[in-house]
């Protein structure tokens, strides 16, 4: 039987139950097309995020862990509609969840289609998107998503997958001896994109050899030509957030030239094969 049940924000939040026997989600056909999450990668539109064996993660939710039963869930309090934090439709063995956020609860005056038009007046009204922000397959142990922002207030502490560099992680990596910062550029001027492309360099970094990192800023003058580099002191300068992103796209090697045609290019996300 198929169930949506809201969760209420605040410290008394809770489950309750909405609308039982309708078919609020459809299971979209596409959900074999999977990646693993990475912060830079670019989904196709027929493509989602995968994370396995979702209920032995830290950031899985106690509704997931434990069996459904519906009789455990109060129906919802009238007053109660403006405080739900995300709905869960759960439908035979698999759970849509969608985030609601303010532009979800809308109050307007309205009436319906129908033969017999009634008109509404500053009725609350929910509504449902066309797809789950997160789909998590039971038996499959999978949580599917396409947007991990829009699930991470759902999935307390799944942002550890998209983690940015501290400032003081952000200060030790800019004080890299192959890095001279120009003269207005520093640590505070280092804005998220470039946060969490530096804890990925990071974790490159400590991959490499000595003689691999000396490889590594080999190919990235040779592809990023305006990046000032010193042949004495064998450091790039990096006055600004661009000459940053070049850096790093460049130790995460996201450069490449084409087989035919030897056409350089930049790669805007990555899928390992």
């Amino acid at each position: 039987m198929n169930h949506l049940i809201a969760k209420t924000k605040g410290r008394n939040g809770d489950y309750y139950k909405v609308i039982s026997d309708e078919e609020i989600f459809e299971l979209p056909d596409d959900l074999n097309n999977t990646v693993e999450y990475d912060a830079d990668h670019k989904l196709d539109e027929d493509s989602w995020f995968a994370i396995t064996e979702f209920s032995e993660k830290d950031y899985c939710i106690d509704l997931l862990t434990r069996r459904f039963v519906s009789a455990d869930y109060n129906q919802i309090a009238q007053a109660d509609y403006t405080k739900i934090d995300f709905l869960c439709a759960y439908q035979t063995g698999v759970y849509y969840f969608q985030k609601i956020s303010s532009k979800q609860l809308i109050r307007k005056k309205y009436f319906t289609l129908s033969a017999e038009p009634t008109l509404y007046e500053d009725a609350p009204i929910i509504v449902i998107d066309e797809f789950a922000d997160a789909i998590y397959v039971k038996n499959e142990d999978t949580l599917y998503f396409k947007n991990l922002s829009s699930i991470a207030s759902i999935f307390k502490g799944i942002d550890v997958l998209y983690r940015e560099a501290t400032q003081e992680e952000t200060e030790e990596f800019l004080e890299n001896d192959f890095i001279e910062l120009g003269e207005d550029f520093s640590a505070d001027n280092v804005k998220k994109a470039n946060r969490k492309r530096i804890a990925l360099a990071m974790q490159s970094l400590e991959k490499f050899t000595p003689a691999q990192k000396q490889d590594i800023f080999t190919y990235i003058r040779e592809y990023c030509a305006d990046l000032n580099f010193d042949e004495n002191d064998e450091n790039f300068t990096i006055s600004n957030e661009e000459e940053l992103k070049q850096l790093l796209y460049g130790i995460e090697q996201r450069y490449y030239t084409t087989r035919q045609g030897n056409e350089k290019r930049l790669a805007n996300s990555i899928t390992p094969l």
